[in-house]
């Protein structure tokens, strides 16, 4: 039961401090009138309220009509008014509040004032929260007047790019021209005699339609807008001058937050805060005690002279930095003011990267990123980056480290690149880079970057492709009439890892010739270092051809990239059949053959050779004759001897026949005379002409 009542309470704790924060965090947008009066002590009648502010030993006091209780708070300090039930309007006349309870809706208006003991001035805020709201909803080409003599006409919707144009006229008469777009709002102010109601009126701009657009008005709670104001007191002194802001006591950067402070003659003074950073960035101004004195805005490009005490302060323009919060800003101050430089951390970072963790000796090389970052407000100095170089790598370039003078606040290095070529295969670490530098007070910082904690460095091992045929054993070259043949195929991987040194998806693309058909891919499979594999396959013999087998191996090496290698004259398979070799062999006759080849033979030569031939056939036949008792046989030597008288004699009667023909032709020749004989000389002529033609 009591741990029951213990969560109980602990949730009921929890949920209340959860709800503080959500009441405060509601910020009511605030209109307000700035006033600079001489005196220590000052009237005001604004509508119906007669407001007395009196100055005294740093102390305000403040009485206004209507309400009985008089209010005496530290100068600089907020004041308000509020409303017992802000729904009726009606005012709780017998207290004044001050300080944070002058934030919330029920404030009806506000008084903050600020007496300056430099300038003899009281600097007056009055102010009233916008919280009275007014819904409107207007055609293009509308007009509409609200609240308080405020008119608002539109002039152009564009339902497309959800902007509206309205033109909007104040109570005082001035127009003015805005383009909104869709969930956004203008403020605008107006005159009171020679003061301005800041932020009197915001407009905003809850829907954009095709033919009407809806507007949320806001204007203050107590919209009054007539003043008088008095000063009781005038208060002089020839004894103090009032001094001036000409010398620049400060002219560097300040982020949101930051606090100067601003010394005199070695005391510090006042401190000035930068609350926020915008178009109009806001500072806030506070003594020595850290007691408000002021808060103020200035404009980009524009200065603001601080009027309770002589501070001048500036933004140069395009110096905001929405980004990073900052502003480059420019104070001055009388002669002897001076503020101390702030000192803030440089926070240095270093990004270590590499293109790829994984790469392939004797091919491919590591490329490393350094990424050295400031990301903090204050500045680094004399900036040094060594670069890590691992075992098993060589450095590809000489610089293996960086320097730079400054490394200003949210600014990096220019990427710092090198590459490292790998020696070895394995599995390596790339420590960390080191950044060493010095900050704003002085001192020696080292920082590191993340690890890379696996490069692994990959080989490809030696590999050798042999092929055989089958023709009853194994070899490179078979001689075959059979219509297949088997081959095989032997791939192996020579190396010193197999972790390291591998090949994947291996297969064999055989380069066949025509006369061949079968299986021209063999699928291999991955292959380590040391690991040998053997594919068989049979193949059909189309056509008898001497054919030559080659090979090419595709692979992937162990990071995926194809590789080819070519493997030449493999394997020879001779299907051709046996050659037909034609000699010349010499023919003898057969012994009936024999003595007409002899006879042939001998007439073809002439008479030399034919006796050489006719004495060496006689040696030898003469050996297998038998012995003859008559003595010499005269009969072939005669029959020899006449004939070659026979040829003799047959040779001279053909020449003298034709010599003979020769005569007579000649004699037929001669022409006969009419009616006689030849003459007798003629006769005896030619007779005696053949006489001597035969003897011859």
């Amino acid at each position: 039961m009591m741990r029951k009542l213990t969560l109980i309470l602990i949730a009921i704790l929890i949920g209340s401090v959860l709800q503080v924060p959500l009441s405060l965090a509601v910020e009511v947008p605030q209109s307000s009138i700035d006033l600079e009066l001489d005196g220590k002590e000052v009237v005001l009648e604004w509508g119906k309220y007669e407001i007395k502010i009196k100055y005294e030993d740093e102390f305000l006091e403040y009485k206004i009509s209507g309400i009985k209780a008089i209010k005496t708070v530290p100068s600089g300090t907020k004041v308000c008014v509020v409303y017992e039930d802000p729904d009726d309007k009606k005012v709780y006349t017998d207290r004044l509040k001050h300080g944070d309870d002058c934030k919330g809706s029920d404030v009806m208006f506000w008084i903050q004032a600020y007496y300056s003991t430099y300038t003899k001035k009281m600097y007056v805020t009055l102010g009233s929260p916008l919280t009275e709201k007014q819904e409107v909803s207007m055609e293009e080409k509308d007009s509409e007047t609200l609240q308080h003599s405020v008119k608002i006409r539109v002039d152009e919707i564009d339902e497309d790019d959800k902007k509206v144009t309205v033109e909007v006229t104040m109570p005082d008469g001035q127009k003015v021209k805005k383009t909104l777009e869709d969930d956004d709002y203008e403020e605008f102010d107006v005159k009171i005699g020679d003061y301005k109601y800041k932020d009197f009126m915001r407009l905003l701009v809850t829907d954009v339609g095709s033919k009407d657009v809806d507007f949320e008005v806001l204007f203050p709670s107590y919209p009054v807008l007539t003043l008088k104001v008095e000063s009781v007191e005038a208060e002089t002194s020839s004894s103090e001058t009032t001094q001036e802001a000409t010398e620049l006591v400060y002219n560097d950067i300040l982020y949101e937050g930051e606090i100067l402070t601003i010394n005199s003659n070695g005391t510090a003074m006042y401190k000035l805060k930068l609350n926020s950073v915008g178009y109009y960035s806001s500072f806030s101004l506070f003594d020595k005690n850290n007691k408000p004195v002021k808060a103020f805005k200035v404009k980009e490009g524009a200065s603001y002279q601080v009027s309770e005490v002589p501070l001048r302060v500036e933004i140069p323009p395009n110096t905001v930095d929405l980004e990073y919060k900052r502003i480059q800003l420019r104070i001055y101050a009388p002669q002897g003011f001076e503020i101390p430089s702030l000192i803030r951390e440089a926070e240095i970072k270093i990004g270590l990267s590499v293109n790829t963790n994984k790469v392939l000796l004797d091919g491919d090389e590591i490329i490393v990123f350094i990424n050295v970052e400031n990301q903090g407000r204050g500045k680094a100095f004399d900036v040094k980056v060594v670069a890590p170089i691992p075992s098993g790598f060589e450095l590809k370039s000489n610089v293996g480290s960086w320097n730079l003078k400054t490394l200003y606040s949210f600014t990096e290095m220019p990427v710092l690149v090198y590459a490292l070529n790998p020696t070895q295969i394995g599995t390596y670490k790339l420590e960390p880079a080191v950044v060493t530098y010095y900050n704003e007070a002085g001192e020696k910082k080292v920082v590191k970057s993340n690890t890379i904690n696996q490069i692994i460095v990959y080989g490809l091992p030696k590999l050798s492709l042999s092929g055989e045929a089958f023709n009853g054993t194994w070899s490179t070259y078979v001689h075959t009439q059979e219509k297949t043949v088997k081959l095989k195929f032997t791939v192996s991987a020579e190396g010193k890892d197999a972790k390291y040194e591998f090949i994947k998806n291996a297969t064999i693309k055989l380069l066949l010739p025509d006369s061949l058909d079968g299986e021209t891919e063999l699928f291999v499979g991955d292959l380590k270092a040391g690991e040998t594999k053997t594919l068989e396959s049979e193949y059909a013999i189309l056509k008898p051809d001497n054919a030559i087998i080659s090979a090419m191996l595709v692979y992937q090496d162990p990071l995926g990239k194809w590789h080819e290698e070519n493997f030449g004259n493999l394997v020879v398979v001779n299907s051709l059949p046996p050659a037909v070799e034609i000699k010349e062999v010499k023919v003898y006759p057969s012994p009936e053959e024999l003595p007409q080849y002899v006879n042939s033979t001998l007439a073809k030569l002439d008479n030399k050779a034919r006796e050489v031939l006719a004495e060496k056939l006689n040696n030898i036949t003469i050996s297998y004759l038998p012995p003859s008792e008559k003595g010499i046989n005269w009969w072939p030597i005669l029959a020899i001897l006449f004939l070659i008288a026979s040829a003799v004699l047959a040779y001279n009667y053909m020449d003298l026949k034709s010599k003979y023909e020769k005569a007579l032709k000649e004699l037929g020749r001669r022409e006969r005379r009419p009616g006689g004989l030849p003459k007798k000389e003629e006769t005896l002529k030619v007779e005696e002409k053949a006489v001597e033609e035969t003897q011859t």
